[in-house]
């Protein structure tokens, strides 16, 4: 009924909205500190601080494991800390657990240690890997990446494939700081989060 004067509306009287809950549908590990990750709200986030081996949830996962000790091309150089190389190893078996993707650097050692399936290999328990460039979801550089997919039908996915000039990659490498290079484009976290919720 409308207000009179002098009529206070009552907090039984007045709307409010109820907030909206997004529980997270999927488990992003081994993210930086400061990951677009964090800011979706259907994602639980774990950065080095929250420790990926502590995650024993079953949604399916996006696992980005630490790269540089299974680099096909600088691993000698690399200076691990500890329990850093075998988190791969934990990320690998994790993605078979409750399915998702997993993420890494073409040519990456890890798909052999791991007896994951690499590009263009059949499919082996539930696994498939994919090559991909980031330059594809806006990446500067190209970014050659290999995706191993568990429980998802891959067929179902959707690639937006486009051009890309390799020729300035080298100049585009040097004007990029280390978290530039790491960093996952949100077009590309977005993606990926997205491909792990159709792990069945």
């Amino acid at each position: 009924t409308p207000m009179t004067a002098g009529h206070e509306m009552k907090r039984s009287e007045m709307e409010f909205p109820l907030p909206v809950v997004v529980m997270p549908q999927v488990a992003v590990l081994c993210c930086a500190p400061n990951s677009i990750y964090k800011t979706m709200p259907d994602v639980d986030a774990y950065d080095m601080a929250r420790d990926a081996r502590n995650y024993d949830g079953s949604l399916p996962v996006v696992a980005h494991p630490p790269c540089r000790a299974w680099s096909a091309y600088c691993a000698h150089q690399a200076k691990p800390e500890p329990g850093e190389k075998e988190l791969g190893l934990w990320c690998a078996d994790k993605l078979r657990e409750v399915g998702g993707v997993l993420e890494h650097p073409a040519h990456s050692r890890l798909f052999a240690a791991a007896g994951l399936p690499k590009p263009g290999e059949p499919e082996r328990d539930g696994l498939r890997t994919l090559e991909v460039w980031q330059a594809w979801w806006g990446y500067p550089m190209k970014k050659s990446t290999w995706l191993c997919f568990s429980g998802v039908d891959i067929k179902a996915l959707t690639i937006p494939y486009r051009l890309h000039d390799q020729g300035a990659d080298r100049r585009r490498q040097q004007l990029m700081s280390k978290h530039q290079r790491a960093a996952t484009v949100p077009e590309f976290a977005r993606w990926l989060v997205d491909a792990a919720m159709l792990a069945a």
